[in-house]
């Protein structure tokens, strides 16, 4: 299970209020992150692009996404594949097609569980305990911004080396998510996640559909 899947399920739900018409005026992180904040219950659906050097094309992978508070996350994937994804409090459980559901805690993977408390904080629009986990930069303006978390967990590190949220007002549009062995999963967001995506897209082409 990846770690940035759980950041996809803070950032994708719907945001509950929006900055108004697009300025070009410089965006302000402590505004972004309130705008951003998520209220319990809400869902989403995602469309989810891997590349990976071991992989000749993309792995495309859609479905929908659950928040029903900080301590209950999911996310179900319908295609290619049937699998789904729950976290109760510090449990967490993962069921494939028809199988039997496959569950482990958190108290297992101490790097899951730091970058779980960075959600809570992104979706409660604590920019302060959020920097506890990552160091943030914002840059572009309101029209178009691109926020960037780079965990300061070396553990965190060991799995995701960057993330980079790209957005308009209060709407994100993609996170891209790099890891230490080359491989980027950019996710589609909101009004972004209803772009058909071409079986053999390239990171140019999901770039254009990003900013």
């Amino acid at each position: 299970m990846g770690l940035s899947r759980w950041l996809a399920i803070a950032l994708l739900l719907p945001a509950t209020a929006a900055f108004g018409e697009p300025s070009s005026s410089a965006p302000d992180v402590d505004t972004l992150l309130q705008h951003l904040a998520r209220p319990a219950p809400a869902t989403t659906p995602f469309v989810e692009v891997h590349f990976s050097p071991v992989l000749s094309r993309p792995l495309i992978v859609s479905g929908q996404l659950e928040y029903d508070g900080p301590d209950a996350l999911a996310r179900t994937v319908d295609k290619p594949y049937s699998e789904h994804t729950e976290i109760h409090g510090d449990q967490v459980s993962v069921t494939r097609g028809t199988g039997k559901p496959r569950t482990f805690s958190l108290q297992r993977a101490p790097e899951l569980k730091t970058l779980l408390s960075s959600f809570s904080a992104l979706l409660g629009g604590n920019r302060q305990q959020l920097e506890q986990g990552f160091t943030l930069n914002l840059s572009g303006d309101d029209a178009h911004w691109t926020l960037g978390l780079v965990p300061r967990d070396s553990r965190v590190t060991q799995r995701v080396s960057r993330i980079l949220v790209t957005g308009a007002a209060a709407s994100p549009r993609c996170m891209i998510t790099s890891a230490p062995d080359g491989s980027v999963t950019v996710m589609l967001m909101e009004e972004a996640a209803k772009t058909t995506v071409a079986p053999d897209i390239d990171r140019a082409g999901l770039d254009k559909v990003c900013h």
